[in-house]
């Protein structure tokens, strides 16, 4: 059977055609978006918050270093050293009471002699208690080394610390001997920030202090506070200097510490009697107030010892009275312990700026308790080693015996030794309260050394001031001349004098001036142009100019009252910056003073051992050469006056 297969054809062909033509009209039409599916969106992704992360962290910067006070043996009266060997040796160091924070360091610099080699050690105890021996190295005699001072040390005795030194050798006793130098010192490390009390700061204050002014003119009262607090820490060994400055800038050790080597004290700058602040990074002690000099005063006096806080205020209070009668050996300078040795000695220290206003030394009274039943005993009493007198010991051990002072033996420092003497040692021997220097009236002062006792109730200070301007440098002077006169706590009036006008003081004076203080006579004369000193044998002892780098001092009554009047040759500069030491004012009543002291002083009341001549003056044997001026102008008129009458009345010759 045959399929007829056209109509299939027909189809696909038709199929194909309209293929076709759909395929042009798309090419001829933009495609058309296609719906897109309806489906439900997804939930938002989650937020994740991060944490910020930590803000950066700065390093913490370093604390500054502490300050230090190296408090060196040579403060301490070892100028040249502290020599030790196998006997101990103690070095009491004073320490500030309350100091928070504070450590210490011990730094030793020693020195070793010995007469033949061997091991030696030094063994360092501190309070008695053992902190570290160090041996010398093999062949060597010089040792240094630091060690650092446990902090139940520095408090455990009041106010000091003991350093105790011994030399040792492995075999037994040393035989040589170690000196520590005097620059081996304890360091006080003070934490930054602490401010000592004002008792703590005067016991930390160092060895060279400068007294800071307000620039200008200064005021009397302020100046009479900075003389005072000057000659309070000179007392103490300290080195003071007065000026309008700034505060001095700490220096810096090796290691970066800020050393504290100048103390300042700031007068005039605080409302406050006396308080500690801080400046350039240093502590400083400020006195003010309206009593200045008053503070000062009682911060060298008993009421130092009260000011436990950081200000101190004065308001009533006074000085405590002094016995007339009498001065206690406990109110001298040495120790009273008891002694066993065989030869008990005990030596005390009295000067005339210990005594009380207008007295003198008229006996010593000892009173002595030894063992009973001692034989052989005697008790002797010294005064600046000449014998007043000695005594044997009685049966029952107790002694009272007193002997005068002659006026010539007493100097203005003086030393008084009780003795006492016995075959062998045994129980304690001690001297008892009741010894005393009795004291009597004194004399208008003839010397240097009386005037202290005149001084005690209070003193005034002449110093030029040109136009009434009273500059702090120009304190100088007189704090070098007083601080071996001037008695501790005797109030100061500052009074400043014209150049050219006479003072007049008020009571017992200093007069650093150009004229002589009014109503007094002066026995060296400054203004007869050059002068010469001879002795008995007329050989010359020195010559004094205009141009002589010196200065005069002489004890002076003006109008009754005492005083040292001092002044240059030319009256108007002075001739040198005053030294460390302070001058040694003590026989004579005129004295000539240098860069090292005292030149030469004489007394004029007793026989003379000085002449004084004066090559240049005039003799004044007429007294009609004080009128020469006028004498001599009216001869000159006379003369004048022939000369014109000659003129107009010739002489005419007569003929014949």
């Amino acid at each position: 059977m045959r399929i007829d297969h056209r109509p299939l054809r027909c189809l696909a062909a038709l199929l194909l055609a309209t293929s076709l033509a759909g395929t042009a009209e798309a090419q001829q039409r933009p495609p058309q978006p296609r719906a897109a599916p309806q489906r439900t969106p997804p939930p938002p992704p989650a937020i994740r918050r991060e944490a910020p992360p930590p803000p950066a962290v700065a390093a913490p910067e370093p604390p500054p270093p502490p300050r230090e006070r190296r408090l060196a043996i040579g403060e301490l009266g070892f100028a040249t050293g502290a020599a030790f060997g196998a006997e101990e040796r103690d070095i009491l160091l004073p320490l500030p009471r309350s100091v928070a924070g504070m450590r210490a360091r011990l730094s030793l610099d020693l020195d070793l002699v010995a007469p033949f080699p061997a091991r030696h050690a030094v063994e360092v105890r501190a309070n008695g208690r053992l902190l570290d021996a160090r041996a010398f190295p093999e062949g060597a005699t010089r040792l240094a080394f630091d060690l650092p001072v446990p902090v139940e040390d520095l408090g455990r005795e009041v106010d000091a610390l003991r350093l105790t030194l011994r030399l040792v050798e492995p075999g037994g006793p040393a035989a040589g001997t170690a000196t520590a130098r005097p620059g081996s010192h304890l360091a006080l490390l003070i934490p930054d920030g602490v401010v000592p009390s004002v008792e703590a700061m005067l016991r930390l204050m160092p060895a060279r202090v400068m007294v800071l002014t307000r620039p200008g003119a200064l005021p009397p009262a302020e100046a009479a506070a900075a003389l005072r607090i000057a000659l309070a820490l000179s007392a103490t060994g300290r080195e003071a200097r007065i000026a309008a400055a700034a505060a001095p800038e700490p220096a810096r050790g090796a290691d970066g510490a800020r050393l504290w080597e100048t103390g300042a004290v700031v007068v005039g700058a605080s409302a406050q009697a006396a308080a500690v602040a801080e400046l350039a990074g240093l502590p400083v002690l400020v006195i003010g107030g309206e009593d200045p000099e008053g503070a000062a005063r009682l911060l060298e006096g008993p009421w130092r010892a009260a000011a436990g806080g950081a200000a101190l205020a004065t308001a009533g209070a006074q000085m405590p009275p002094e016995a007339a009668g009498a001065l206690p050996f406990s109110a001298l300078r040495g120790s009273l312990a008891p002694q066993e040795a065989a030869r008990a000695a005990w030596s005390l220290d009295l000067s005339t700026r210990d005594l009380p206003p207008g007295t003198r030394p008229e006996a010593v009274q000892v009173e002595l308790n030894g063992p009973p039943g001692t034989e052989r005993a005697i008790a002797s009493v010294l005064l600046n080693e000449v014998l007043l007198g000695s005594a044997a010991l009685p049966p029952d051990g107790r002694l009272r015996i007193g002997f005068p002072v002659p006026e010539r033996l007493v100097g203005l420092d003086n030393r008084i030794s009780v003795l006492l003497h016995r075959p062998a040692a045994g129980p304690p021997a001690q001297l008892l309260p009741g010894s005393a220097i009795r004291l009597g009236p004194a004399p208008p002062p003839a010397e240097f050394l009386g005037l202290p006792p005149a001084m005690a109730e209070g003193f005034e200070l002449l110093v030029d001031a040109p136009g009434g301007v009273l500059a702090a440098e120009a304190l100088n002077l007189p704090l070098w001349l007083l601080r071996a006169l001037a008695p501790a706590g005797a109030p100061i009036t500052v009074t400043p004098v014209e150049p050219g006008t006479a003072p007049r003081p008020g009571r017992a004076f200093l007069a650093a001036t150009r004229e002589a203080p009014a109503g007094s006579a002066p026995r060296l004369r400054l203004d007869a142009g050059r002068i010469e000193l001879t002795d008995r044998r007329g050989e010359r002892l020195m010559q004094v100019d205009a141009g002589s780098p010196l200065l005069a001092a002489q004890l002076l009554q003006a109008e009754g009252r005492p005083g040292i009047w001092v002044r240059s040759p030319d009256g108007r500069n002075l001739p040198f910056l005053p030294p460390a030491a302070a001058p040694r004012l003590d026989r004579g009543d005129i004295a000539l003073l240098d860069r090292q002291g005292v030149a030469l002083a004489w007394a004029t009341g007793r026989p003379a051992l000085v002449a004084v001549a004066y090559p240049e003056a005039r003799a004044e044997t007429s007294p009609l050469l004080a009128w020469r001026p006028w004498v001599v102008g009216v001869l000159w008129l006379c003369g004048v006056g022939l000369v014109v009458y000659a003129f107009r009345r010739p002489r005419r010759e007569w003929p014949g």
